[in-house]
């Protein structure tokens, strides 16, 4: 007996719904490719619904991932997640920033403005630590570019997520223009080209700062493109 459109329709919504979920996403110019972390599915709800205004289901979304947590899949499944906690403690230790308490203060004081700035801020600096592991191995002929490429998306998912929504909605033709700067460092990382990928790395660092108003000076050691080419400030 063949199934009607209706029970197709659900079915079709149901599987999408799961793909969302576990971190698999529909091909599109804004593809994800490789890991999508429990705790950036978990940060991408708490940021759509402060975007919505709606700042006491925010808040709750985001404590609730604070500290380690399991995550539902689904279909009776779940994962095990490392919590904000644990991520912005590695972040902290790499950047001498203060992400983990600033982001406990925003959720004590329900401050969703705030948090908002520091889960933006966690996003971008999970992306800069992905692109400095990978400009580690430049130079380096143990590491294989296919190796290479998958530290690569590993940083470029952190903005896809969860800085290009945003940049979307309050500059299309900005966030546009970066996607096509990560096209562009994937070609030059492709082609060899490690000078050529980390000045796009620099201007790409430079213009997320600007965008998301970032505190540059206190997020990120000052030159650390320009040193790992051979320049200077």
């Amino acid at each position: 007996m063949p199934k009607s459109p209706t029970i197709l329709s659900i079915a079709a919504a149901l599987l999408f719904l799961l793909f969302l979920l576990i971190g698999v996403h529909p091909a599109s110019a804004h593809e994800i490719v490789g890991e999508v972390t429990p705790l950036m599915v978990h940060i991408k709800r708490g940021l759509a619904l402060i975007e919505n205004g709606k700042d006491q289901a925010a808040i709750a979304e985001i404590r609730s991932v604070y500290q380690d947590f399991s995550h539902d899949m689904g279909m009776g499944m779940t994962m095990e997640g490392a919590g904000l906690h644990s991520a912005t403690l590695q972040i902290d230790q790499r950047f001498g920033t203060r992400l983990g308490p600033s982001i406990e203060e925003s959720i004590a004081k329900q401050d969703t403005r705030r948090l908002q700035t520091l889960l933006h801020e966690l996003a971008f600096l999970s992306m800069v630590e992905k692109f400095e592991t990978l400009r580690g191995t430049f130079g380096r002929t143990s590491v294989n570019l296919q190796t290479q490429k998958t530290m690569f998306w590993l940083g470029r998912n952190y903005f896809s997520y969860l800085l290009e929504p945003t940049l979307a909605t309050k500059d299309p033709i900005e966030e546009q223009r970066l996607d096509r700067m990560l096209d562009a460092m994937l070609y030059r990382l492709e082609d060899g080209e490690p000078e050529a990928f980390l000045h796009l790395q620099e201007d790409l660092v430079g213009a997320l700062t600007t965008a998301f108003h970032l505190d540059v000076p206190r997020a990120l050691p000052v030159g650390t493109v320009r040193r790992s080419t051979g320049g200077g400030r």
